[in-house]
């Protein structure tokens, strides 16, 4: 796929969606099923994003660290494929933010917890995990 700007530039290519993930839903919903019978299901994003690789599809949406995560893996990396962004209704345009989920009456705990992250992020440690695993930290 050369260029994928809109929905449509992906009609009649075969596509690649991680099976539960809100993004296959919008992915085969977009504009009443216009794209539904292209979408094939895997069990996960990396198995979607693979199935790119292998050349059995033309595109995968996935997140990008599923992505990154599979590409920075493959080798020698595709130099054919490229990530780009893809927006669809229901589906934030800033992705899928991870977070933690602590009881409430453990606030001491969760401050700790977002200092310990924030002192990671400020320092540079966040960004080299990130890194050496190839994939990309973008702020929430």
């Amino acid at each position: 796929v050369a260029e994928v700007a809109t929905p449509e530039d992906l009609k009649g290519l075969p596509l690649a969606a991680e099976r539960g993930a809100g993004a296959a839903s919008a992915l085969m919903g977009h504009g009443g099923g216009l794209l539904r019978a292209q979408v094939g299901i895997h069990n996960s994003g990396e198995q979607a994003v693979q199935a790119v690789v292998e050349g059995k599809a033309a595109a995968a949406y996935v997140t990008r660290a599923q992505a990154e995560s599979v590409l920075s893996h493959t080798d020698p990396r595709p130099s054919h494929i490229r990530l780009s962004t893809l927006s669809l209704g229901g589906v934030p345009d800033t992705g899928w933010p991870v977070g933690m989920a602590i009881k409430a009456e453990h606030k001491d705990l969760g401050l700790a917890l977002e200092g310990a992250l924030k002192s990671m992020r400020d320092s540079g440690e966040l960004l080299a995990i990130f890194q050496q695993h190839g994939l990309t930290l973008t702020a929430p």
